[in-house]
């Protein structure tokens, strides 16, 4: 039996422009996600069969979370990750049992990328405990088909987790800071910052399929120049916050007020910037002290908010 535990690590948007609706009902985006600290660990096991069998289909796949209302078959990112690796290079080996053990700590449906990451996160462990010798951008290629989030989570995933293979953890594309353009699956390196984060959220949660279905009747008054975003987070200067900014703002702080609500309150404690990540319900703060993030973050705990205090990963 092998078993390897993984970190999947949370993000934030630092920014999202959204193109229209094309024909096969996608958008264009262009937008830099950065990788923060805060994470779920993901544990992997493979037991070989014990008989000698090629066939796949004697591969059994189980997962378990510490999140009961979680589903645990082809519903989750993860469990069809691992499929998708029993499909592609299963026939090496001949069957057996792949146990997969999430300790969820990221909110579920939050914007945040956790299920995406939980997908990657098992593409690596795989191909790790079969010993595939996969490199970093066929990991992205397999994490293409589980969604769009998923390629920038095995980047961010190998740049932390010192246990994948030594090709992939040092391979040149493995970052904590991202552009991702297109469907979200071209990606370009961007120096990330260090700085102390606050994560807080309402108790609801938001479909990004909905938000994405209703962007396009939006009017967008202010979208993000992310060449000049580039330019200042590679310059560390601190009129990169200016060009923080997320279009999906536009719908989700109008159909959710109380993601507006929360917004402004976490504007009032004076942080860098205040966004919302993704397509919500959470909304991030960046400050320089983590002091200050772990004050706001038991302030609006104590008003009943789900929120976490963190910092990000270079």
């Amino acid at each position: 039996m092998k078993k390897i535990t993984v970190q999947s690590y949370a993000k934030i948007n630092f920014s999202i422009d959204v193109g229209k609706t094309k024909p096969d009902g996608f958008h264009d985006v262009d937008m830099i996600m950065q990788q923060i600290a805060f994470h779920d660990d993901v544990e992997i096991t493979f037991e070989p069969a014990a008989d000698t069998s090629d066939s796949k289909d004697d591969f059994l796949i189980e997962l378990s979370t510490n999140r009961d209302y979680l589903p645990t078959d082809e519903r989750n990112l993860a469990y069809r990750a691992a499929e998708l690796m029993v499909n592609r290079f299963g026939m090496k080996k001949k069957g057996g049992k792949i146990r997969i053990g999430i300790f969820k700590r990221i909110p579920v449906g939050a914007g945040m990328a956790g299920g995406s990451g939980n997908g990657a996160a098992v593409i690596h462990g795989i191909n790790a405990l079969w010993n595939l010798k996969l490199s970093l951008s066929e990991i992205c290629t397999l994490c293409e088909e589980l969604g769009s989030d998923v390629p920038f989570c095995a980047l961010g995933q190998a740049k932390m987790n010192k246990k994948l293979p030594a090709a992939v953890r040092n391979d040149n594309m493995a970052a904590s800071c991202i552009r991702a353009t297109g469907r979200g699956t071209e990606m370009k390196k961007v120096r990330g910052i260090n700085k102390a984060v606050v994560v807080a959220k309402p108790n609801f949660s938001v479909s990004t399929a909905q938000v994405y279905a209703n962007i396009d009747d939006e009017q967008v008054n202010r979208r993000p120049d992310n060449n000049r975003l580039e330019l200042l987070l590679n310059e560390k200067s601190s009129e990169m916050y200016e060009e923080f900014i997320n279009v999906l703002e536009n719908y989700t702080l109008k159909a959710y007020p109380a993601v507006d609500v929360l917004k402004s309150k976490i504007e009032k404690h004076k942080p860098k910037v205040a966004l919302m990540s993704g397509s919500g319900p959470t909304v991030f703060a960046i400050f320089d002290d983590i002091n200050d993030a772990m004050m706001l973050s038991d302030s609006l705990r104590k008003e009943g908010y789900e929120s976490y205090w963190t910092y990000t990963t270079r």
